[in-house]
């Protein structure tokens, strides 16, 4: 049996985020140059962990409108929010807060949490 989507996305996401170099804060995603971009860009790099869930939404499904529901439904997962719609606000919040390794530490705590429950 395969693993429901927003697993999937959870799960690659995750792989996205948990290397300290394809992690970034204050951008959905940056290039190679550091250059802030969207994270359906080819050229991004670096995920924030909202930025992280669009782009392995987006790398499953090949569609930007669903991409962003299935991230905003995962989100919603990650923080334990009853509102998909503002969840991504919160995320930002972790993945932007304190130090650098604290809130990446706390980001990946989010995705271990989520797919402990998976």
């Amino acid at each position: 049996m395969s693993k429901p989507i927003l697993t999937q996305v959870i799960e690659r996401a995750r792989g996205l985020v948990a290397d300290r170099g394809t992690w970034t804060s204050h951008a959905l995603a940056r290039r190679a140059n550091s250059e802030a971009c969207q994270p359906t860009d080819p050229r991004a790099v670096r995920f924030c962990a909202f930025g992280a869930l669009v782009r392995a939404a987006y790398d499953l499904t090949n569609n930007g409108e669903q991409a962003q529901r299935l991230a905003d439904l995962a989100a919603a997962e990650l923080v334990g929010s009853k509102a998909p719609e503002r969840a991504y606000m919160d995320l930002y919040c972790i993945n932007d807060g304190g130090s650098r390794s604290s809130a990446r530490k706390a980001v990946l705590g989010l995705f271990e949490k989520a797919l402990d429950r998976a």
